[in-house]
């Protein structure tokens, strides 16, 4: 019973959560199955011990039905309501959070049972603290037609003759409707640069030309991802992006800490594409971006900064030759790290910020301790180590990784290319131990070689080491 699905649903809430969630089960109002409620509060106290054996169908049967004989398809039902009960449980914690929904749905009440001046009141009251609330996202402005609608539904039910104010609703719906298609526009762009996979987006031209309109471009949840989407679809072009930083400090406050994480990191992911095309002024502005999402603690999600955006802005601070400044970072936000992941991404960041200092020898022996679960990075951390043992003259540990390292790439199945640049690698390492240094003949053939093949990785390191 320990994989069944209701035991699982029940092991992912936290202890807090499984003590309302038995409060609920036992509310008369949401289910009068007394077996239900039983049941409940024993898998909770199994949880919470942890006892495996609480799990086993006897002794939840026991627990449901006390006193009575083991009936499975009793205990089967009984899980079965407990189940839809917590189904209904997770809606309702979800809806007990979205106070302006719970408004909205009290609005519609009182019009729906003619509870006229109950209903201007509670109108009123939603519309005031949708206006008191800073944030100004696109669901705000669905908010905003919603309580339109119910006004609207309201007034024409009670005077048939009376003269409607329409146009809040299209203009509602229309910022709703804009900016959300942009925001996920912009989110097709960025997965298509990454998995080079197409979407079509129906009206998407008609979408670009209503945002660009002066009037649209005052609402701050269109303009903002309109200069995102600009920004990501022309990367030649320099005023999206100078238009979206702008904007990104003067709207922070229109929107919640995730949905402006999202958009720091597009504009990060901006600077990152022009990096890539050689525009290296963009390290700096990438830089700038994350010091100030940073500052503002827009990069971490519930309490944790990613791996990725770790390493990324430890790779940008080095760039900068902002050695210092990186080194403090990383120490600084260590802890901020996941647990399963921490040692292991600090110990290889560590490792490549000694590496691009040339302090081989502090590098090594962190690059020996990663175990890193990324493919991608377990490459980047081997290549590191392999340079850092032919530096030092490593022979031996040098032949020894190159073993390992062709043996890791034939075991992954996955990597793609990178399968192959990696194995040049190895090629090529091999061949620069081999030859006598100062055969000057030997050198040029073997550079030649190199600079012949295709897709090499660590190539001007390789054609560096030939040449020197």
């Amino acid at each position: 019973m320990i994989n069944s699905l209701l035991i699982r649903t029940l092991s992912s809430l936290s202890a807090k959560e499984l003590r309302t969630l038995g409060d609920f089960v036992a509310c008369p109002l949401f289910n009068r199955r007394h077996e239900v409620s039983r049941l409940c509060d024993h898998i909770a106290s199994g949880i919470a011990k942890p006892d495996r054996k609480a799990f086993e169908a006897k002794r939840l049967h026991a627990a449901a039905f006390p006193g009575a004989a083991f009936d499975n398809l009793a205990l089967r039902h009984t899980m079965s309501y407990l189940l839809d009960a917590v189904r209904r449980y997770l809606a309702w914690s979800e809806w007990q959070t979205d106070a302006a929904g719970q408004q909205r749905y009290l609005v519609r009440a009182l019009r729906n049972r003619g509870l006229d001046h109950l209903f201007e009141k509670e109108w009123h009251r939603a519309s005031e603290k949708a206006e008191e609330n800073p944030v100004r996202d696109a669901r705000f402005h669905f908010q905003r037609y919603q309580l339109q609608q119910e006004k609207l539904e309201h007034t024409a039910r009670r005077e048939r003759s009376a003269k409607l104010n329409l146009q809040p609703l299209p203009d509602e719906l229309t910022a709703f409707y804009v900016a959300e298609m942009l925001r996920h526009a912009c989110s097709a762009l960025m997965h298509q640069a990454v998995a080079g996979q197409a979407y079509r987006i129906d009206l998407l031209n008609a979408i670009l030309d209503t945002a660009g309109q002066e009037t649209m471009l005052h609402i701050p949840a269109v303009a903002i991802y309109y200069f995102a989407y600009q920004m990501l679809q022309s990367p030649d072009a320099a005023e999206p992006f100078e238009r979206l930083k702008a904007l990104l400090p003067e709207y922070e406050n229109y929107f919640q800490p995730d949905e402006m994480r999202g958009l720091y990191l597009m504009a990060i992911n901006g600077c990152i594409r022009r990096m890539n095309a050689g525009r290296r002024n963009y390290i700096r502005e990438a830089f700038d971006l994350y010091q100030a999402a940073l500052k503002r603690d827009f990069l971490r999600e519930n309490g944790v900064l990613s791996g990725f955006t770790y390493k990324n802005i430890i790779r940008i601070g080095v760039a900068l030759g902002e050695h210092k400044w990186t080194e403090q970072f990383l120490e600084q936000h260590r802890a901020e790290l996941h647990p399963r992941e921490r040692d292991n991404l600090y110990r290889y960041n560590l490792a490549y910020l000694r590496f691009q200092q040339r302090d081989y020898a502090g590098a090594m022996p962190l690059l020996q301790q990663v175990d890193l679960e990324d493919p991608l990075n377990n490459l980047d951390a081997r290549r590191m180590l392999l340079r850092s043992y032919y530096e030092l003259e490593e022979w031996d540990a040098l032949e020894s990784l190159l073993q390992s390292f062709a043996a890791y790439l034939r075991r992954q199945k996955n990597l793609g290319y990178h399968r192959t640049t990696n194995e040049k690698l190895i090629v090529f390492t091999k061949k620069m131990m081999e030859i006598n240094r100062s055969d000057r003949n030997a050198n040029a053939a073997l550079r030649a070689e190199i600079d012949a093949t295709p897709d090499v990785a660590e190539r001007a390191w390789l054609l560096e080491r030939v040449g020197s």
